[in-house]
């Protein structure tokens, strides 16, 4: 009698897990980088001194994406380096903005790049920056 009330309940259970399942299907949840994605957009639209400095979300840079542009990346080059110049106290700042619109990169490459570049007089900024994209394989 017992075994017949534990095969009862599992078969509830399992029932309910299929139900559970059905609904969890159909829920329009969305991918991880569609996540990222619109994170990434609400960050940029929200942020003030991204607004200030005038990184734009048509400026945003996606390495895995292959229709991208090398103007593109040259814009955002020739704009971190406007920023830099503009307002040298906060090179670091605008160098890990920069850097943090390449995935591929990983933190610790980001935090050497910084280091290698901090330092780097704004004239020789751009030709720095480009030879670095070339190293990851990101010019475009």
């Amino acid at each position: 009698m017992e075994l017949k009330k534990t095969l009862s309940l599992i078969e509830d259970i399992e029932q309910k897990n299929v139900k559970i399942d059905e609904i969890l299907s159909s829920l329009p949840i969305s991918s991880r980088n569609e996540l990222l994605e619109e994170i990434t957009r609400d960050i940029i639209e929200q942020n003030s001194i991204i607004k200030e400095h005038g990184f734009a979300k048509e400026n945003t840079c996606d390495p895995e994406s292959p229709t991208q542009e090398i103007s593109s990346i040259n814009l955002l080059i020739d704009n971190l380096v406007s920023n830099i110049q503009k307002n040298p106290s906060k090179k670091v700042l605008y160098l890990r903005l920069f850097l943090e619109r390449f995935r591929d990169i990983s933190d610790q490459d980001k935090n050497v790049v910084i280091l290698s570049i901090k330092d780097e007089d704004s004239k020789g900024l751009k030709e720095k920056i480009l030879s670095i994209l070339k190293v990851f394989k990101l010019e475009g």
